[in-house]
């Protein structure tokens, strides 16, 4: 594959216990002093950015890996091409975080440091990505913040810690972070799909329309507060202490809601109507 790159509200149940770099960088020498070294302060803050662009297979799925800061993703239209920009900051690091982007059967843009190195002090990479129509993404990160926005595929995330936000995401969901917050606003499920949104300690809030058409099942330690009805069934000496369904619309796919000790937040999306 040819990889072209150009720089460039209601009633709540309560259930529960990131400079632009400027003159020459070189630091000035005293007259009458012999120099011991120059250091070029302002590499430390030199941020660089690259736009880059891919002609992309149908149904190709794509995955990001980016172990060094944030990613964005938003939908890329339908002409088939995916778009993804960039934000390095080496903090004047000899070791440079290198971005790389290949693949067949899967596309994957990933970040990496020189074998055997770590980050320096203030070192990172922000990634955002505009998908088209017609390819499933799969996101893995550490500490960094996760966006999605309008995806028409399927979604797939596993963060080590880092919070997740969604909005508008058209296929099945998959997410899974370690002490992350994750927020989203729910579209209506795929019909016969299983799908999974977990932190193991964060708390969870999800916007539900009530066309959502899916089995909610939930389980924590913590504190569930939703605006729909609620079956509880507590599970003593367990952690999760309790479990909990909830039905919205047709129950046309299952929607496994997991936290181990973190708030669970379900609100109603009211549809909009004109006035």
């Amino acid at each position: 594959m040819l990889l072209r790159l150009c720089a460039v509200g209601g009633l709540v149940l309560l259930i529960g216990a990131c400079a632009h770099r400027s003159g020459t960088g070189a630091t000035p020498v005293v007259q009458g002093e012999a120099p011991s070294q120059t250091f070029d302060a302002a590499a430390q803050h030199e941020i660089e950015r690259v736009d880059s662009k891919q002609l992309m297979t149908k149904a190709v799925p794509v995955r990001l890996d980016n172990p060094y800061g944030d990613v964005r993703v938003r939908f890329g239209g339908y002409e088939g091409s995916l778009e993804w920009h960039t934000v390095t900051q080496n903090m004047g690091s000899a070791n440079k975080i290198a971005v790389t982007a290949t693949g067949d059967q899967v596309f994957e843009i990933s970040a990496r440091l020189p074998a055997g190195t770590t980050l320096a002090t203030g070192q990172r990479v922000d990634l955002t990505a505009y998908i088209p129509d017609g390819h499933d993404v799969e996101i893995v990160t550490e500490r960094g913040l996760i966006e999605a926005r309008g995806l028409k595929g399927n979604l797939k995330i596993r963060s080590t810690s880092g919070d997740i936000a969604l909005r508008g995401i058209g296929g099945r969901l998959d997410l899974e972070t370690g002490a992350g917050n994750i927020e989203a606003q729910l579209e209506p499920a795929v019909a016969g799909s299983q799908q999974r949104i977990a932190t193991s300690t964060g708390n969870i809030q999800l916007g539900i329309g009530e066309d959502l058409n899916a089995t909610l099942k939930l389980a924590s330690s913590g504190v569930f507060a939703t605006e729909f009805s609620v079956e509880i069934q507590g599970q003593a000496d367990q952690e999760p202490n309790k479990r909990g369904v909830v039905a919205i619309g047709k129950p046309a796919a299952t929607i496994e809601i997991y936290s181990k000790r973190g708030e669970i937040r379900l609100l109603r999306r009211w549809e909009f109507r004109p006035a």
